[in-house]
């Protein structure tokens, strides 16, 4: 048996199939007992000791229990209807969750490496061991945006599988890295330790992986990797801000404002970055999309021609990445109203961020509405892939910078 048999052999045993389908449901009951913990365990809610109460006996209990019964009604079902077993939805996200299960795993590495307590201090935090993970993402990172680059003008195999390993090597030291500075966040004081997503320079880490993570699933699925060299290269752009951001001391751990201390930060500011993620792929797309139509116009003879997809691809893949952004956008700003109503008494206010989310919002709508409805294609739709996401930096970073309203504890301080 060749390697490639082997690989493929166990692809399709250990990523579909019962396998597959018995570990999606485990997970999906997992991630309702943490939820039912969070919600309706003994005692209320404390963002300063949410890390560690997954991580005790309590936390095991409700985790364990609903993987326990996911995992149970998982083989009922496939039991009276064994199609669900080969259901795409199954197929498509469990990569994903094993690949959190060993960012977690890598987290857990990574924090044996932290200083002693005695050597921690709030004031200095430039000897913790997430910082040089972070570094060592931010050099990994620009070296596959290179390295896809690279794959452009020399399309080796050694070359395109360099740029892919090594963006999957980037996403999960960033992701490994925002585990570890949630654990970091405990080791100065409880009352301090929060989820990593509450300033710009940890959301800036989650962009990155969120894009690099549905980049890739597209890359692998439709083998379109020349499309790398743009939505990587809109990486690099990040990494370099993100650099800046450290060097301006707005990297360090902060104590959370009373309104950032919910539940609600853990699920409306992840499902925010699926969609501004996703809305970066497209972009990358509709750059993609657009120089092949130049070469194309200009005789269509470079060599870069043989390793593009060709312009339907593009523009089915800028279309496929924007609808995944946009229901969990969606998502986002719905739980988003819910959190302000619970936070500031009200669902909406047209405060700066909730204005520019909405136009984000309409731009995309319009732009599925156009496509689905009214069956435009091509160097229109690449285009408003392109400006769409350009409105969504202004939302996402402009906002924060030169704007206020009630979420001017986003901006830089």
């Amino acid at each position: 048996m060749t390697a490639i048999t082997a690989e493929s052999g166990f692809s399709e045993i250990f990523f579909q199939g019962r396998w597959a389908w018995l570990r999606f449901t485990a997970y999906l009951g997992a991630m309702v007992g943490i939820a039912s913990m969070a919600k309706f365990g003994v005692g209320e809610y404390e963002e300063s000791a949410f890390l560690y109460q997954i991580l005790s006996m309590k936390g095991v209990m409700w985790g364990g229990t609903g993987a326990l019964a996911g995992c149970g009604l998982g083989v009922v079902a496939s039991t009276l209807k064994p199609t669900l077993m080969d259901t795409k939805m199954a197929r498509n996200f469990v990569p994903w969750l094993d690949g959190f299960v060993l960012m977690v795993i890598l987290a857990s590495i990574w924090a044996l490496f932290e200083p002693a307590q005695s050597q921690i201090t709030y004031q200095d935090q430039s000897n913790l061991f997430a910082g040089r993970i972070i570094m060592a993402m931010n050099v990994i990172f620009i070296f596959s945006a290179v390295s896809y680059i690279a794959y452009l003008f020399a399309p080796e195999s050694f070359i395109g599988r360099l740029a892919t390993w090594s963006a999957y090597v980037g996403l999960y030291l960033g992701g490994s890295s925002l585990l570890l500075r949630w654990h970091e966040s405990y080791l100065f004081d409880m009352e301090i330790g929060h989820a990593p997503v509450s300033n710009l320079y940890e959301v800036f880490i989650l962009l990155f992986c969120v894009t690099t993570a549905i980049y890739l699933a597209l890359e692998k699925r439709y083998e379109a990797k020349a499309m790398g060299a743009f939505v990587l290269t809109l990486v690099s752009a990040g990494v370099f801000f993100g650099i800046w951001l450290d060097s301006v001391g707005q990297s360090d751990i902060k104590p959370l404002v009373p309104a950032l201390q919910s539940y609600w930060m853990k699920i409306h500011v992840p499902m925010n970055f699926v969609g501004y993620g996703s809305f970066a792929v497209a972009c990358g797309a509709g750059m993609a999309y657009l120089v092949r139509h130049r070469l194309e116009a200009n005789g269509g003879t470079s060599n870069m021609l043989k390793i593009f997809p060709s312009l339907e691809q593009l523009d089915q893949l800028a279309y496929k990445a924007v609808a995944i952004g946009f229901p969990a956008f969606t998502l986002a700003t719905i739980l988003g109203a819910a959190w302000a109503a619970e936070a500031w008494g009200g669902y909406w206010s047209w405060d700066p961020k909730e204005t520019w989310a909405l136009i984000v919002w309409l731009t995309y709508g319009a732009y599925l509405h156009a496509r689905v409805s009214h069956g435009w294609h091509g160097k229109a739709l690449a285009w408003w892939a392109v400006a769409g996401f350009l409105i969504t930096v202004f939302c996402f970073l402009g906002v924060n910078m030169y704007l206020s309203g009630l979420h001017s504890y986003g901006r830089l301080s």
